[in-house]
């Protein structure tokens, strides 16, 4: 099983410890695949994102950044992703996402590429993905494609992922976890999941939160879930 991290959400200066837990995990020899589609593009063109990801990974050393776009999706195997160093998938509308990556089937080229050993770093809306259901999404994203299906990959146990969190989505985390009967953990920005080999781990500078029913726990930079 392959390594995954999944951000919260943040600037640069916010991810910088987690970024650079990502860069020193990957081979920079090889290029580092970019998939930025989450993105509204009428407010934020790629030619910006694909500014952003190199500002942001090429003083950690990752000067080789591919970007693939919803077009570069179709028909792809999972060998097409050996030639990289790792999968960035970036943040914006999960409910876009997860469609483009459900109708290219991409979901199941993102699971064989972690079974076989992959590196995937994925931030809000490329975070939310991984986890039990995405409708943790829903208070900041609109369903403008129509999706029917909200199940998520499974990568994170049971959980599902809340990310962008503050103190006042909880009331939100506890009718989410009574509606669906998932378990979340929530990530402020600043802060991510990295998942090796099953074990669950809190990485960054804040604490993250484990909602299951009635209980709020707290879990602190380096502690396991």
């Amino acid at each position: 099983m392959g390594k995954l991290i999944l951000a919260g959400g943040g600037d640069e200066k916010q991810t910088l410890l987690i970024d650079k837990e990502f860069a020193n995990l990957i081979n920079k020899e090889k290029p580092l695949l970019y998939i930025p589609i989450a993105m509204d593009t009428n407010t934020i063109p790629y030619d910006s994102c694909f500014n952003w990801i190199n500002s942001v990974f090429n003083p950690l050393g990752i000067e080789n950044i591919t970007m693939w776009t919803e077009s570069e999706l179709n028909n792809k195997r999972v060998e097409d992703l050996k030639t990289f160093s790792a999968v960035y998938i970036g943040g914006g509308n999960t409910f876009s996402l997860l469609n483009d990556f459900n109708k290219t089937l991409f979901t199941n080229i993102l699971n064989d590429y972690l079974l076989k050993d992959g590196i995937i770093y994925g931030g809000s809306a490329g975070a939310i993905i991984f986890g039990e259901d995405i409708m943790t999404c829903s208070h900041m994203d609109s369903n403008n494609v129509a999706l029917k299906e909200f199940n998520g990959l499974g990568l994170v146990e049971n959980y599902a992922i809340w990310c962008h969190y503050k103190v006042d989505n909880d009331e939100l985390i506890s009718n989410y976890v009574l509606q669906y009967k998932n378990p979340v953990i929530s990530l402020p920005e600043e802060t991510a999941l990295f998942i090796d080999d099953g074990i669950i781990k809190v990485i960054g500078t804040k604490p993250a939160y484990l909602f299951d029913e009635k209980i709020k726990k707290v879990i602190q930079p380096e502690a396991l879930v």
